[in-house]
């Protein structure tokens, strides 16, 4: 407890005297990188209201300098800056309140509805009304990368010794509940450094990956280039230490994006990053032979890695059928984050016969959206992610080149989260969750800022 305090009280001052020296608009990179740095269990359980995380202590400190600091930009016609997508979210929140009026486990409801208003609705309001110039925005990106850099230095340290740095914190129980040590299965040591599990932490490292890529060309300081390059291999080593298929795929769904619509200097940089894994997977064969195995492993009947592929599937029909029980429950769920309440069973073949499992993991943000807030809500949220998509790609054709670059990047990311959303309970909490609101907050809020136009000198922190 100690340690957060001390931590929670430097994150204080840090923000404060950042907001005194380069203005509230300047705060925003280091919110984001201290966003993406910590994890849930820094945190202070305040009983019969809410555990204050060091995550939503920024916000709150984030919301109380907006107030009396924050300056909102004005367009063109001076008028206030609009939210990107605001309509929708606010459909989307008082359809949630809806849910959670009908919610099996009100309370509950309640309390995960309020997590994701203060969490990642507030800061994409405050961040999509703030920010004005695309030095902010250029920080911010070099901000996720440097977190993810240092996440994944921990990533390292937790590969080859198996200490986690989340071991420094008290415990705290989660939806995976793996606790705080190195998590060791039949593919060895799969590093989660300070993020829930490791397929959340392969989520965040297949966003980093392709930002960082972006902004070595742009950064003017040698030392910031090294330091991208540095970041660069360790966070391609905890991609593979993961041993997360999922990101894995990811990664590739997002370098291929880049590959195919990129120009120039990306495609080099994209060839060179190929030649190099070709080199890695020549000199060290049991990088290859695992992966082989892991995929092997995925097409095998019998293993616990085909067993969670083919669950997730299972998933999609479960979720069919219990909302075609009910009319009113198809339309508003059972409730936000009831699921892991509502004692499902079904059947499922494992160990070579069919048996009556306990449904008590939702290994998919889809199935979760659907069960939880109904139809309705599971569009809504869709329409929110596919219009931001959707919008950054068109921005990404009209764009003349090399300033296209940035918001096919961002639509990189957004494809990547998404799919990962299919497999993975990813959007709703977690760092990496906050990386997709202010993403799309950057992509969609950048054509509004006067005379848009992105230089390959752009200054960035340091």
């Amino acid at each position: 407890m100690t340690l957060i305090l001390i931590l929670d009280l430097a994150v204080i001052a840090l923000l404060c005297a950042t907001a005194v020296i380069r203005g509230f608009e300047g705060t925003l990179p280091l919110a984001s990188f201290l966003l993406i740095l910590f994890p849930n269990e820094s945190q202070i359980h305040l009983p019969g209201l809410f555990d204050l995380t060091t995550q939503r202590l920024i916000v709150l400190v984030l919301i109380a300098l907006y107030v009396f600091m924050g300056k909102a930009r004005r367009q063109g016609n001076g008028k206030k800056a609009k939210v990107p997508n605001g309509l929708l979210i606010l459909l989307l929140l008082a359809w949630m309140f809806v849910s959670t009026l009908n919610s099996v486990v009100f309370a509950i409801s309640l309390k995960s509805v309020l997590s994701q208003l203060c969490d990642f609705l507030i800061p994409y309001y405050i961040f999509s009304k703030v920010i004005s110039k695309s030095e902010t925005v250029h920080e911010i990106l070099f901000a996720f990368v440097a977190a993810v850099s240092i996440c994944s230095v921990f990533g390292a340290v937790e590969a080859y010794t198996g200490w986690n740095v989340r071991s420094l914190f008290p415990w705290v129980a989660s939806r995976f509940d793996l606790g705080a040590g190195a998590v060791t299965t039949e593919r060895g040591i799969r590093v989660q450094s300070t993020f829930g599990h490791p397929i959340l932490f392969g989520g965040a490292l297949a966003m980093a990956i392709p930002l960082a890529l972006y902004l070595i060309p742009i950064v003017r300081d040698s030392l910031q280039r090294a330091f991208l390059w540095v970041g660069l291999m360790l966070m391609f080593l905890n991609i593979y230490k993961t041993g997360s298929r999922g990101p894995w795929l990811a990664l590739i769904l997002s370098l291929g994006v880049l590959l195919l619509f990129g120009q120039g200097r990306m495609r080099r940089y994209l060839f060179a990053v190929g030649l190099l894994s070709a080199v890695v997977l020549i000199l060290r064969p049991g990088v290859w032979e695992s992966l082989d195995k892991t995929y092997g492993a995925t097409e095998s009947q019998d293993s616990v890695e085909s067993a969670s592929y083919r669950w997730r599937y299972e998933l999609y029909h479960l979720a069919g059928r219990e909302l075609d029980k009910s009319f009113t429950r198809a339309m508003w769920g059972y409730g936000p984050e009831s699921f892991y309440y509502l004692g499902l069973t079904m059947p499922f073949y494992q160990d070579g016969e069919v048996r009556t499992v306990r449904v008590e993991s939702c290994d998919s943000s889809v199935v979760a959206l659907v069960m939880e807030t109904g139809y309705v809500g599971f569009l809504l949220a869709a329409a929110i992610l596919i219009k931001a998509a959707l919008a950054t790609f068109l921005n990404f054709r009209r764009m003349p080149r090399p300033n296209d670059l940035f918001y096919l990047v961002l639509f990189s990311n957004m494809l990547a989260f998404y799919f990962l959303m299919t497999n993975v309970a990813i959007y709703a909490w977690g760092q990496q969750a906050y990386m997709l609101w202010i993403i799309m907050t950057l992509a969609m809020t950048y054509p509004q800022l006067p005379a848009p136009q992105f230089v390959h000198n752009a200054p960035l922190p340091g």
